[in-house]
């Protein structure tokens, strides 16, 4: 839609105003697939830009990425953070996968929820969670989402005789129900253009653990909200997972947390912001 956008804009001679939200740290075509994709869309992007009269980054991250990568002027690129909209994360029925979780409460629970591809690293997980199991048995692993990497993520967590301790949800409308009788969430991206799924974990009430990599760290505090560790390191990510097994340290990021989504991702000022972006342009002559 981005390219269509641009495409019209080109040829009605800027009859209308034209403005763009960018999501992720990387180019047109690359996406999910990975920041290093064969084919890349930095032309395409080039052309959107020059076309946008606003472009809006959802973190600096976003904004810093493409004033390094693309020729834009830094005043058409505005940072805007997502707000979380609580009304989106109302709980719907019971269902059996919940009912499943729900009976693992002696178990410490980490969970997941991300789409299957290279981006969010999920193999990594497993590999650390094999390597956490090793010394914390009593813990199980809950991966909501599915993707290309499904067959290769289920392989690997096969290979590691993990068939049994790994609860594999392909989709759930109880996300939040999910979260809660979770006892902490990670998220191992290799990059993140924001990752809009922490704010839902910080709304559960549920402590932190995620790389340390490109608009994350706005998101999450080391050791305020929640605990970071370097991408692709087990080591890491397993003393992070003992750490935050300590009450007092998960109430602390927990607390921190609910201050996060008041003052900084509120979704009232997310739309106010956006909403002075369009009328702003409406009005420019």
């Amino acid at each position: 839609m981005e390219l269509i956008g641009a495409i019209i804009k080109f040829f009605s001679n800027n009859k209308f105003k034209f403005i763009v939200t960018k999501h992720l740290d990387s180019f047109f075509l690359e996406a999910s697939s990975g920041q290093n994709n064969f084919i890349q869309g930095k032309l395409l992007d080039f052309f959107i830009f020059k076309n946008a009269d606003k472009i809006i980054c959802i973190s600096k991250q976003i904004k810093k990425y493409f004033l390094k990568k693309i020729k834009v002027p830094r005043k058409k690129l505005k940072v805007i953070y997502y707000g979380l909209n609580k009304s989106d994360l109302r709980s719907k029925k019971t269902n059996v996968q919940y009912l499943q979780i729900k009976n693992l409460k002696k178990h410490f629970l980490i969970c997941c929820i991300a789409r299957h591809v290279k981006q969010k690293s999920l193999d990594f997980l497993i590999k650390a969670f094999y390597e956490f199991r090793k010394t914390n048995p009593n813990s199980k692993l809950i991966l909501v989402g599915n993707g290309p990497e499904t067959k290769k993520l289920k392989k690997l967590s096969k290979n590691l005789k993990l068939d049994k301790e790994i609860i594999w949800i392909d989709y759930s409308e109880n996300v939040l129900k999910i979260l809660k009788l979770s006892n902490v969430f990670v998220l191992p991206s290799r990059y993140e253009g924001f990752g809009l799924v922490l704010l839902e974990a910080m709304y559960a009430g549920k402590p932190i653990i995620a790389s340390n990599v490109s608009a994350i760290p706005e998101v999450i505090k080391n050791n305020w909200n929640g605990l970071l560790f370097k991408h692709n390191n087990i080591r890491e990510l397993k003393s992070k997972l003992l750490k935050i097994k300590n009450k007092n340290i998960s109430k602390k990021f927990v607390k921190n947390s609910k201050k996060s989504l008041e003052k900084k991702f509120n979704f009232n000022k997310m739309i106010n912001s956006t909403y002075e972006i369009y009328q702003k342009a409406i009005n420019q002559n």
